[in-house]
């Protein structure tokens, strides 16, 4: 008697940033990708300080700097340096509609 085992696996994609430019998703992203240098006290082992001053830790900070961020982030896609931390195209998408917004 031959035994057969079915296997089922979940998809399991990773969240759809994109249709969600709420704050709070916004937050989560910088959270995610910036503060880590981009912080009053940067945990990233390459800076004491801030890079250029700019710090991203709340909405406030965010809405301060959009242009910039817009255009380091979602533009040239420079920010996060050499993309270290893995941000993804739809990560970038949703940010932008978001920095948009606060223009």
């Amino acid at each position: 008697m031959a035994v057969t085992a079915i296997v089922v696996t979940a998809a399991t994609a990773s969240p759809s940033y994109a249709d969600d430019a709420s704050d709070a998703a916004v937050l989560a992203i910088s959270r995610k990708h910036c503060i880590m240098c981009h912080a009053a006290n940067p945990s990233h082992e390459s800076f004491q300080a801030a890079p250029k001053n700019i710090i991203l830790e709340t909405i406030a900070d965010l809405r301060k700097h959009a242009v910039t961020i817009y255009a380091q982030t979602v533009q040239t896609r420079a920010m996060p340096l050499g993309n270290q931390s893995d941000m993804a195209d739809d990560e970038r998408v949703m940010l932008g509609r978001w920095l948009k917004e606060q223009r």
